[in-house]
């Protein structure tokens, strides 16, 4: 069985995910001074929203990418294709 484009291309668009969440704990960091004094939060409250987005993003590239794509792929390319994910995983 050979790789059809849309199985490459729903593969792809799937393993966004893993860059997303790098891309996600990147910008969380320089965006806590302006969360703190946009919303008035103290230490602890601004501690919790960035804390729930990062659960948040942790919990989504460890189920939704990686199981979508293994349900996806046929058997012989199911590794290759959840490495996809694995290498937007680690952009930054």
């Amino acid at each position: 069985m050979r790789l059809n484009k849309r199985l490459i291309f729903i593969t792809l668009t799937a393993a966004l995910g893993g860059f997303l969440f790098g891309f996600d704990t990147a910008v969380i960091a320089g965006a806590t001074s302006a969360l703190e004094k946009l919303f008035s939060l103290d230490k602890f409250w601004l501690g919790f929203t960035v804390s729930i987005a990062l659960i948040g993003t942790i919990i989504g590239t460890m189920v939704v990418g990686p199981m979508y794509i293994a349900e996806i792929a046929p058997a012989k390319y199911r590794g290759r294709l959840v490495g996809m994910f694995q290498f937007n995983k680690i952009n930054l």
